[in-house]
């Protein structure tokens, strides 16, 4: 099908369950309909940082696009961002809008069809199991929401109680969870039958609070979520709740999109049918585990450690490194992201040291001795303070380098955590960017805690710095010979290497790539795109004195007019 178009799609934040699932049915509808989709998104790394992104979309050059689709509902814990983004909106986009959610800009909404599904969890609470006090949670007061309005009038068709006592408000997010929890741990609210969230995060962070008070769900009280997102599942306590069709949503937001652009509106695609799924925090199913506190507890520290990990950036500022005092303060001021340690320390040896570091603890350990001892007794140059109960070491690899060791102290029986894992490849990571920018043989390695003599980083193992190019492939780091890249290239604030078979995004920006990789053939051919010369097979003169270059994949590649001279001059010595 003859593409029609580009259409523009702006979301805050990508991974999150409702907005995958609209994006889903965008593309798949703009697909049938024969449009391309740019999708413009920043990370939400928690519910108190926003990135800025409401200057980032005042960047978008909307004439390049035919239509817009914009979802505000992905700003639900940043209200505030709606005007500037719907004002940038407003003033620079000259082609027709769709809004899915609410908009003061346009006419063009599409909703979600959330009152019939929450109604049917209520009658499912009341029909199934007999409940006749139910709180409804979550929401604003006085502020429209389809789901209080079908739980009303649900409960006024049964001739239940629907009033202030019942209609619990506090938001969308799990402010509102926590007082409840507590309310009813200290009898300031009566313990309803069964409370209904907004939402599966609201109910989460409900189920994990009345535990902890010794509330347990649903012995003595029922809850139900609505969404069906990924906290529905969470291994401690399954939550019943309505899948919300937010891909039903995106097709219908790009059909309606593409009646406003040609006055045909098209029947959206079928999409699956949703019904509810009943979960173990309702009583259905199978029996809950009589650990289910002791779970949501192990739950509740790894969420909180994995958001303090995003929230730390560790990958930005990795790039950001330009010696080993960097490096240095770097290990410093992020050691508190491992937990429960009390001494964390980093020794940049290469892989000939790796057994006489092994064997000192190792000979330790094997004594026998199992009370706690001063860190200084045992190796001084890792340890600056606390009595060390029990000592791991993880080796810096990255791609089977051993940059070196980390050295974590805790002070009783622990096991290697998955973000201590992912610390250690992140400062192997760091060494590599650190030794490919210093071109350099060798590190000279200050000491990072006590006062030390510096060790170097092994020579035997260290890579040529031009041979090979830091990469982003299935949501790791890589490194692959830079002689299999075809191009570089930048675009939209990120650049890419382009192999025959992938394009992979490298963290680094066109110009600290350039004297990597100029000793190895490549040339810039335009302001965006550094090209392997070694790669190209021929190329052609164009009417507006720019070059045409076909690489060995067949694919052609621009040379602008400011560097056809020097193309064609190494050109020209290649072929000789």
């Amino acid at each position: 099908m003859a593409e029609k178009g580009t259409i523009c799609v702006i979301f805050s934040d990508f991974k999150n369950d409702f907005n995958d699932g609209y994006v889903l049915g965008i593309q798949k509808q703009a697909n049938a309909l024969g449009y391309r989709t740019v999708t413009f998104s920043m990370p939400q790394l928690s519910e108190l940082y926003t990135n800025a992104e409401e200057a980032v979309f005042e960047l978008i050059d909307f004439d390049r696009y035919d239509g817009v689709i914009f979802s505000e509902r992905s700003f639900a814990a940043h209200r505030n961002l709606i005007l500037p983004i719907e004002t940038a909106i407003r003033k620079k986009c000259h082609v027709p809008v769709v809004v899915i959610g609410e908009s003061d800009i346009t006419p063009n909404v599409v909703q979600l069809d959330m009152a019939d599904k929450f109604a049917q969890i209520a009658k499912h609470l009341i029909d199934e199991h007999g409940c006749k006090t139910i709180y409804c949670l979550g929401g604003v007061k006085n502020t429209p929401d389809s789901r209080i309005d079908s739980f009303q009038t649900v409960m006024q068709a049964h001739n239940l109680a629907c009033d202030d006592r019942t209609m619990l408000y506090g938001g969308y997010w799990i402010q509102g969870a926590e007082l409840l929890a507590k309310e009813l741990a200290f009898h300031e609210r009566p313990l309803p039958d069964a409370v209904m969230c907004l939402n599966d995060e609201i109910a989460y962070a409900l189920i994990k609070n009345l535990f902890r008070f010794g509330i347990r769900v649903p012995d003595d009280v029922l809850v139900t979520g609505f969404a069906g997102s990924h906290l529905a599942d969470n291994g401690a306590l399954s939550i019943t709740t309505f899948p919300a069709d937010t891909q039903e949503c995106g097709c219908t937001a790009m059909a309606m999109l593409h009646g406003l652009l040609t006055g045909t509106y098209p029947q959206t695609l079928p999409t699956k049918t949703l019904s509810l799924i009943t979960g173990e925090s309702c009583g259905c199913g199978k029996k809950p585990s009589e650990h289910v506190s002791a779970l949501l507890d192990t739950l509740q520290k790894t969420e909180t450690a994995e958001m303090e990990f995003r929230n730390a950036r560790i990958e930005e500022k990795l790039y950001k490194i330009q010696s080993m005092t960097d490096f240095s303060l770097f290990v410093k001021n992020h050691k508190y992201l491992i937990r429960d340690q009390i001494s964390v320390g980093v020794n940049c040896m290469g892989r000939g040291a790796k057994d006489a570091v092994c064997v000192y603890l190792k000979d330790y350990l094997i004594n026998g001795e199992n009370v706690p001892f001063r860190a200084q007794n045992i190796y001084p140059d890792i340890f600056s303070f606390g009595a060390i109960q029990n000592v791991h070491v993880l080796p810096l690899v990255f791609d089977t380098q051993i940059y070196g060791f980390m050295t974590i102290g805790y002070a009783e029986e622990k096991v290697f955590t998955i973000l201590a894992k992912q610390f250690a490849k992140y400062l192997a990571i760091g060494l590599e960017i650190l030794s490919v920018r210093q071109a350099a043989p060798s590190l000279s390695v200050q000491p990072m805690l006590p006062d030390t003599t510096p060790v170097e980083l092994s020579t035997a193992d260290n890579l040529k710095s031009s041979a090979y190019i830091l990469v982003v492939k299935n949501n790791g780091m890589h490194k692959i010979p830079i002689d299999n890249v075809l191009y570089f290239e930048s675009s939209n604030k990120r650049v890419y290497a382009f192999t025959k078979t992938a394009k992979m995004e490298v963290k680094q920006r066109l110009v600290e790539i350039e004297p990597e990789v100029s000793e190895r053939n490549f040339l810039r051919i335009s302001k965006s795109i550094l090209a392997n010369m070694s790669k190209i097979i021929g190329y052609e003169p164009e009417d507006d004195r720019t070059l045409s270059a076909t690489l060995i994949n067949k694919e052609v590649i621009r040379v602008s007019r400011k560097y056809a001279t020097a193309f064609i001059e190494m050109w020209s010595q290649n072929a000789d």
